[in-house]
């Protein structure tokens, strides 16, 4: 199977010479030399009919989606290019508050009119009806939304549902996960493959699931927002992830489920610090974070852990994690910090963040309650 790295190495390894950009002309460590400019062979991100369209077709096959298309601009530009392909200029637009800053920016450029739900209960909304639907799921914690009761409610009202899944590419990629939006009647899903997928950073996807909006209207826009010159590098990690994870021989899924289960399951125990979510993931209990009450389940491969109940704040088991044991969290908040894992964790890196959070539930700073 002819795939985009593939030739990218064979042309690295040709005698072919470079009177082209960029100005490093291959010279350098393995990134450099596939890293090229639209020459012939190569096909154009701006304009696919040969590689590139080869491979993008690949992605929708896989996802089962109507086509997917490949940002290098991360999932800030598929949310640009998705909201202004789907709602008229001066259009409205129904959206959390919560939503990432390119819902905005995208508002801003295409002088929309929005309306904001908090915390989304689509039985409750009495406003006109908007020109499409935009929610953020899972959200940066994990929290997976009830993307079906959107759909329907968008769906009645003949408007489309943008879901914003970029913390969510690797969903439905196992039982183990919640499904993705792909398959929850979402007609345009972002996802940002570098998130949660080994994939390199600003690498993103958007997926067109249904016919309610036109194609030729988001690769217009895709052409308005992304750069001119796209990376073949970026697109290359783009295919070879989803190479990776689409090989039906790897078993890549499932031992990072087993460690996650089991890393769950003992951190589930901790006497003071507290796994959101806990060991099975589902949100029962109105002691967890406020981001997490709009949704009913917790995407497992977030380790959120809540400080609520200890002497620490959310900084200060961030700071010790660091410090102390050399582990670099995500995110941290008041009450909470955040660890984000994927398929390319080690049991090593498990283990070790196991053992620091024990030690610090362990420590006679923490409260006794």
């Amino acid at each position: 199977m002819r795939t985009l790295e593939g030739e990218l190495m064979r042309h690295a390894a040709s005698d072919v010479y470079p009177f082209h950009m960029p100005g490093h002309k291959g010279r350098g460590d393995e990134i450099q030399r596939i890293d090229i400019t639209e020459i012939d062979g190569f096909d154009n991100l701006h304009d696919p009919e040969e590689i590139i369209l080869e491979e993008m077709e690949r992605a929708a096959a896989f996802y089962g989606t109507k086509r997917t298309y490949f940002s290098v601009n991360g999932s800030t530009c598929a949310l640009l290019a998705a909201i202004s392909a789907a709602v008229p200029r001066g259009g409205t637009l129904l959206m959390e508050r919560g939503c990432h800053m390119a819902v905005y920016h995208a508002a801003y450029l295409r002088d929309l009119h929005l309306q904001y739900i908090d915390y989304p209960t689509p039985e409750d909304e009495k406003m006109r009806t908007p020109d499409a639907v935009v929610i953020t799921s899972p959200s940066y914690e994990g929290c997976v939304k009830h993307v079906e009761k959107w759909a329907a409610f968008a769906h009645e009202r003949g408007i489309p549902l943008i879901v914003d899944e970029a913390h969510g590419a690797h969903f439905s990629m196992h039982p183990y996960f919640p499904k993705s939006a792909i398959h929850k009647g979402a007609d345009l899903v972002i996802q940002s493959v570098h998130k949660t997928l080994p994939a390199m950073t600003q690498t993103a996807l958007l997926h067109l699931c249904s016919d309610r909006v036109d194609p030729d209207r988001i690769q217009r826009f895709f052409d308005i927002y992304e750069t001119s010159s796209p990376s073949y590098v970026l697109m290359a990690s783009i295919t070879r992830c989803l190479h990776m994870v689409s090989d039906p021989q790897s078993d890549l899924f499932d031992r990072y489920v087993d460690m996650l289960k089991d890393l769950r399951e003992k951190l589930a125990h901790l006497a003071h610090l507290h796994l959101a979510g806990g060991g099975s993931c589902i949100l029962t209990s109105d002691e967890e974070l406020p981001p997490f009450k709009a949704g009913t389940r917790v995407d497992p491969g977030k380790i959120v852990i809540t400080t609520t109940g200890s002497a620490l704040t959310g900084p200060e088991l961030y700071d010790r994690l660091r410090e102390e044991y050399h582990l670099q969290p995500e995110m941290k908040a008041p009450d909470s910090c955040l660890m984000m894992t994927s398929p390319f964790d080690t049991q090593e890196g498990f283990d070790r963040l196991l053992e620091a959070l024990r030690e610090i539930d362990r420590d006679g700073g923490l409260l006794d309650i």
